[in-house]
C-alpha cells in the first residue's frame, strides 16, 4: 500500500467516524442554522505527533491555541455573524485530525453546530467536513484551519440569517 492510500484510508474513516446522526433534515441543511444569534466556541484538535517530531513543527499544544483563537476571532470580527458568547445554547465546534506524510500534512475538517439534549448531551444540529493537504513548505497554512472552520460556518449562517442579531 502506498503512503498516500494509507492516508486517503485514515482520512475516509475519521469523516465517517466524526459524522453526526441524522434525523429526518440532514445535518447538512443551512437551515437548521436559522434564528442562531449567540454561539459559545469549542476546537478540538487531534494532532499527529510526528509533525512536531520529525518535521520539527508545531505542538498540538501551540495548534491548539492557534486553532482556537483564529476560530473565535473570525467569528468574533465578522460584521454579520452570531455574538459569541460564553455558555450560549448553541456551541459551534471546530475539529481537526491531521496527519503526516514526508513533506505534507493532511488534514480533516469539521464543522458543527451542537445543541445539548435534556441530558445536557451535545446534539449535532449542522455539520459541515471536508479534507485538504499542504507541503511542509506551507507550514505556516496549519495555523489559517480554525479560519477556514469559521468562515465555512459563516458563509452557511450568512445564507440563512440576514443581519447580525442586537
Amino acid at each position: 500500500m502506498t503512503p498516500h492510500y494509507c492516508t486517503s484510508l485514515r482520512l475516509t474513516f475519521a469523516l465517517f467516524l466524526s459524522a453526526g446522526s441524522a434525523a429526518a433534515q440532514s445535518t447538512e441543511d443551512v437551515n437548521r442554522l436559522s434564528g442562531v444569534t449567540t454561539v459559545d466556541v469549542r476546537v478540538e484538535a487531534n494532532w499527529d505527533e510526528t509533525i512536531t517530531m520529525d518535521a520539527g513543527g508545531a505542538t498540538a499544544d501551540q495548534f491548539s491555541q492557534a486553532l482556537r483563537m483564529t476560530f473565535e476571532e473570525t467569528i468574533s470580527s465578522a460584521k454579520i455573524a452570531p455574538v459569541v458568547q460564553p455558555n450560549a445554547r448553541y456551541t459551534i465546534a471546530c475539529h481537526v485530525d491531521t496527519f503526516y506524510e514526508p513533506g505534507q500534512i493532511i488534514y480533516s475538517l469539521r464543522t458543527q453546530l451542537e445543541e445539548a439534549d435534556a441530558d445536557g448531551a451535545p446534539v449535532i444540529r449542522w455539520i459541515r467536513s471536508w479534507v485538504g493537504s499542504f507541503n511542509m513548505q506551507q507550514m505556516h497554512v496549519m495555523f489559517t484551519l480554525g479560519q477556514a472552520c469559521a468562515e465555512r460556518f459563516l458563509g452557511d449562517w450568512r445564507s440563512v440569517n440576514s443581519r447580525r442579531p442586537s
